[in-house]
Formats: structure tokens, sequence, C-alpha cells
């Protein structure tokens, strides 16, 4: 077994929360090697969107630019259906998008952003186990493939290796606030699906399952599924045709999918668990799904991996230059806590919520076909909406909303 000279962080998983960490660290001077089982570029189970706020996290992080010279589309509107009711409007203020890119290209972007910032990369290697002395994380036993053993030693050693963390099995990583998997899920990329004249995310309720669709490239979207657990046995005997026919159901899908087809394979999961763990100990930390994950219902799950490496990244940085590493880490967690714990009770909840019965839908069936009533909804939604609304979620609209508001004052006459 060979030996190497110590590395600042080793970030073992290098898809879109280890190469956003390791990218951030490079930046600052660290010395950083970037391990993962994969071979890039490669596609990954993902919830793909990134909200406008995600996207100035890929602003920030150096490919946004180079994501959209690939093709994706800015998504500036969102469409809800509930059962055959629609309901759309913009994504954010003028000049703000969303995106979904796919895994195979924003992963090896931030990868290729880390080794320009002076990461090093290896592919097709895996974690064998930890190095430890005096009950401290000093590094990891690596082997590429085909390769012999090889002891890395590092400072900080970083698990970002996914929802079945080795790093966080082996450290004995504590749980809390976790919650067993909630709803199966299973999605495919299409292409050739007939799109809106506008890119649009489009999501569907209605039969106590969610749809859901995202606009990649020209000619490329992805399709989902949320499903109930007692629907994944009979999904999964036919996935490719239980995806098909569910999808076919959905408002509006059938004439646009006629001439799609379904590229690879239908990829699917019975479900996600959710869970927040403590994420560091002596010499070791976690980022990313290894830390903190939640159902896909609310589509978030990338876009936490990158907010995650904007907050870690400056207490690493702050450990490695010698503040105290409990103190300033503990700090990492309450920030970190703090900013997703409401999203994640706000997608918990989301996910539980069964859809409404005939006599509330007769009722939003009503007063969508009458334009009277509708406006005047409209004219009370924030006294009539306010106190149903969890305090997170009306505090988010209300933040939107005002950005909405100001934006009409300063349009032109």
């Amino acid at each position: 077994m060979s030996s190497r000279i110590e590395y600042d962080v080793l970030i073992v998983g290098a898809r879109a929360a280890g190469a956003s960490l390791g990218l951030l660290l490079a930046k600052q001077g660290r010395s950083v090697l970037m391990v993962d089982r994969d071979e890039f570029p490669s596609d990954t189970m993902s919830t793909h969107f990134m909200n406008p706020v995600n996207v100035g996290h890929l602003r920030e992080l150096g490919v946004l630019d180079d994501l959209l010279g690939a093709g994706f589309r800015r998504i500036t509107r969102t469409r809800v259906w509930v059962e055959d009711c629609l309901m759309e409007g913009p994504v954010g203020p003028r000049g703000t998008f969303s995106l979904t890119p796919r895994r195979n290209v924003l992963d090896p972007l931030l990868v290729e952003r880390a080794t320009e910032a002076g990461a090093e990369f290896r592919q097709r290697t895996r974690a064998e186990s930890l190095l430890e002395e005096g009950g401290r994380v000093v590094g990891a036993v690596i082997r590429s493939a085909g390769g012999e053993p090889e002891e890395i030693r590092a400072r900080v050693t970083v698990g970002a290796d996914g929802k079945g963390s080795k790093v966080a099995e082996w450290v004995g990583a504590p749980k809390y606030a976790d919650v067993p998997a909630l709803r199966p899920a299973y999605y495919a990329y299409l292409k050739g699906l007939s799109p809106l004249p506008e890119p649009t995310l489009e999501l569907f309720f209605g039969g106590d399952q969610i749809g859901f669709l995202f606009p990649m490239r020209p000619g490329e979207d992805c399709v989902a599924i949320e499903m109930q657990p007692a629907d994944f046995e009979e999904f999964r005997e036919n996935a490719r045709g239980s995806f098909l026919a569910r999808a076919n159901n959905l408002p509006g899908m059938a004439p646009r999918l006629r001439s799609a087809e379904i590229e690879g394979k239908v990829i699917g999961i019975r479900g996600v668990e959710n869970y927040f763990r403590k994420p560091f100990g002596p010499g070791w930390a976690l980022t990313g799904d290894a830390g903190y994950l939640k159902d896909p219902s609310t589509g978030s799950g990338v876009g936490d991996a990158l907010k995650g490496s904007l907050l870690m990244a400056p207490a690493l940085g702050a450990a490695l230059d010698g503040a105290g590493w409990d103190s300033t880490m503990a700090s990492f967690q309450e920030a970190r806590d703090g900013f997703f714990m409401p999203s994640y009770q706000a997608t918990l909840a989301a996910t539980r919520m069964s859809d409404p019965g005939p006599e509330t839908v007769g009722w939003l069936r009503a007063v969508c076909g009458n334009p009277f009533a509708a406006r005047i909804l409209m004219s009370h939604l924030p006294e009539a909406t306010g106190p149903i609304f969890a305090p997170g979620l009306t505090a988010g609209i209300e933040y939107v909303a005002g950005l909405f508001a100001a934006e009409a004052l300063k349009a032109p006459a």
C-alpha cells in the first residue's frame, strides 16, 4: 500500500455537492483531492431543478454561462394543474429564470472548474476505509479501478458520497429529525415532447400522485411521477409501460407525448429517506445528501447541495486557518439547519398531503370557471391564504410578492 503527502481536504464524492465544495476550497488556496467511484461524464439520480435562487449559485460558481451555452433553456413560467384546473405564472420578477441541467453536464463542469482552480480529481476511485489516529479521522484508503489501495492523508475528510454515504456510516454520524421514505418516484428523459411556447415548469396534482415536467435542452425534457407506496410493486413490474400510461393521463400531455421517445431507462426508487445528520466530528465533515436529505417532491436537492457548499466552505476555511474545529463547525451546523429546516418541514408536509376530495375540487372548478369569482378571490388572496400557509411559506410568498409589486411600480405607464 502506497502513501501520499497530506492534503488539506479529501472529498469523497465529486458530483454537485463534492465538486462545488472542492471548487470553493481550491479558490481559497487549499490543497484538495476529490475522488468519485463513477466515470465522468455520467448521469445520476437527481431532482435536476434549480430555482432562480439556485441559478444565482450556479452563477457564483462560474458554471451558469456554460450551462446556457450547452443549450439548457431558461424556464420563465410555472404551470400547476390540480385535476383539470390550471394556474400559471412567472417563476419570478423579470429577468429571473429557473434551470434544469442534466447531471452528466453539470457535474463535469463543476469538476472542471474545481481542477482549474487547483483541486485534483480522480474518477473511478472509491474510498475503502478511513484512516484514524487518536480518535481522529486523518484521511482514507482509496482504490482506483484496477489499482492498488492507497493511503491518502488529509487534515479534513469530507463525505459527499450521497444518501448511501459510506463516510457517514464509518464515522457513525447520528441522524435527527428523520422520517422514513414517504413516496416512490420514477422519472425518464424524453426526446421530441411537444413544448409549450415558453419554457415552463409543469406540476400535476391529482389521483394522489404528483407529476413533473422539467424542460431541459430543446427537444429534451424530464418527466417524473411520484406515487403512493401501495402503487410501487405493480408499477415497477412494467416500469416503462406504467410510466407512459401515467404520463399520458396527465392533463394535456397525451397529444404532446405522441411523437416523444424515452431516452434510456425509466429510473426509479422506492422512496427517499428524510433526515439531518450531524455534519462533523474529529477530522471529518458531511455535505450534500450525506448530511441532509429530503423527499424530491419540492425538487430542491441539487440546489441544496450547492447552498450547503457555500455554507460549509467558509467554515472549513476558518478551521483550516486555526479557528476551533468544534466551535466553528457547530456554528456551521446551526447555520445549515436554520437555513434548511423550514424547507425540510415544508417538503414533508407537501409530500404527506392528500389531494382534495370531490367537493373541494368542485369548488375549485367552479371558481376557475367563473371569471368574476376568480377575480374576487384574487383581490382577497393575502387575507384568504395567509392563515393557512406555514409561516416559512408565507414569508417566502410575501417576499416574492413584494418583488413583483416593486417591479410593477417601476414599469413605465
